[in-house]
């Protein structure tokens, strides 16, 4: 159960996911200013491998790398044997928006995660992660026909309900018998949560768990929704029957993608003004 992830933090770890965090986790907004974009989910990722004890790690969508490398730190911490996969679009070498603290000091800048990390991020950590870039309509097809299996995988990429159904399906096939799927952003209220809602309904009807706990803002403050702060989603077999992928339903999916994108704007609602 990750539900009570609270009960299950050290001082030692929430000040180093907070250090993490300001290092690759802030957002920036002009009016808002900066704030900690749900560094909680760097201490429900070290809850969990400290249950899971994996031996294979997946990640969908680096980003700036809060997430593996809250992960690192944790099989660091918890002296496992574990490889660590993370993929993303962008490559590591490519600059993007990177609203950063360093010494105190808040900006946002432009810098790439071979910049950041290669200054500001240990060794250590970063020799336990290996980066792939590319779509992960690429990768996870690739890694199914190499016959891989992980023991946890983060789903923390695509966030339109075709990019969600379509990582967690592949996820599904590329989970080792007891392992663990776990997807960010479950935010009923937010056309951000769209896609990862859906999708762990459609998730219920399959697997033996499925949890969903609220997160951000917990521990760190800054939710973007005070009332109802984002949350995430553990997902857990057993799978019945066996997993595999259909790829021409995919179809239908990329098709309610636009259709929902569309619909979530207030001036097609009914009781829009």
């Amino acid at each position: 159960m990750l539900s009570d992830w609270q009960q299950h933090f050290t001082a030692g770890q929430r000040e180093r996911i907070r250090k993490l965090g300001l290092l690759t986790g802030l957002r920036y907004k002009q009016r808002r200013g900066f704030w900690p974009a749900n560094f909680e989910r760097g201490l429900v990722l070290q809850r969990l491998v400290a249950l899971a004890r994996p031996k294979a790690v997946l990640e969908l969508g680096t980003g700036r790398g809060l997430g593996v490398l809250s992960i690192a730190d944790a099989v660091r911490e918890q002296q496992l044997d574990c490889t660590i996969l993370s993929v993303d679009i962008i490559s590591p070498t490519t600059k993007q928006a990177w609203p950063i603290e360093i010494e105190g000091v808040q900006q946002d800048m432009q810098a790439s995660i071979d910049d950041i990390w290669s200054r500001h991020v240990e060794e250590d950590l970063r020799k336990r992660i290996l980066l792939r870039t590319g779509k992960t309509t690429s990768v996870l097809p690739a890694l199914v026909k190499q016959g891989r299996k992980f023991d946890v995988i983060f789903i923390d990429a695509g966030h339109d309900v075709f990019s969600v159904i379509h990582d967690l399906s592949y996820a599904a096939v590329l989970l080792a018998t007891d392992g663990a799927i776990l997807l960010d952003d479950f935010a009923p209220l937010e056309e951000f949560g769209i896609g990862t809602c859906i999708a762990v309904a459609h998730a219920r009807r399959w697997f033996g768990q499925v949890e969903t706990f609220a997160t951000e803002g917990l521990v760190y403050g800054g939710a973007a929704v005070a009332g109802a702060p984002r949350g995430m989603a553990l997902i857990k077999g057993p799978f019945e029957p066996h997993p595999h992928v259909r790829r021409s339903s995919f179809v239908w999916w990329r098709f309610a993608a636009a259709v929902l994108a569309r619909c979530y704007r207030p001036a097609v609602f009914p009781l829009a003004q």
